[in-house]
């Protein structure tokens, strides 16, 4: 018998019933942003190579918005802890778009995602900040 992928394993009802209870512990919003409206995931803080996805103890677990969801898993990939990540979402605002600043240790990014959900553009403020603000400058000295 072959083994189940993961994306099976989160179709399972152990993992429901899990997730459930995350995101009622959660009260249904972002830990992170607060969003109530975005589509949730229960995100794994960290993995334990052997544990099923419902085998976690709740601590390791926490409801994320769909936007704050892909910004960690991005820092995943950099080794960046969770607890160390802070997130300001503007849900509405240019033409429905999302503005999100993520910040960790001594670092700022900026994203926009459309109004899909679909990033549009993404800064690390603090490599970038010398490049926004020349762009800045340009468009105030020819608007």
């Amino acid at each position: 018998m072959s083994e189940k992928s993961y994306s099976d394993k989160l179709k399972s009802p152990k993992w429901q019933k899990k997730r459930l209870e995350i995101m009622r512990r959660d009260k249904f919003r972002c830990r992170l942003c607060k969003d109530e409206e975005t589509q949730l995931s229960v995100h794994h803080k960290e993995y334990i190579n052997g544990n099923e996805p419902w085998d976690y103890d709740n601590s390791y677990l926490v409801t994320l918005c769909e936007h704050c969801h892909k910004e960690v898993e991005l820092l995943r990939k950099e080794e960046i802890p969770f607890d160390k990540i802070r997130v300001y979402k503007s849900v509405g605002w240019y033409d429905k778009s999302i503005i999100m600043f993520v910040s960790y240790f001594d670092t700022c990014s900026m994203s926009i995602y459309n109004h899909r959900g679909e990033m549009i553009i993404g800064f690390n403020l603090v490599d970038d900040i010398p490049h926004i603000i020349s762009i800045l400058k340009n468009t105030l000295k020819n608007g």
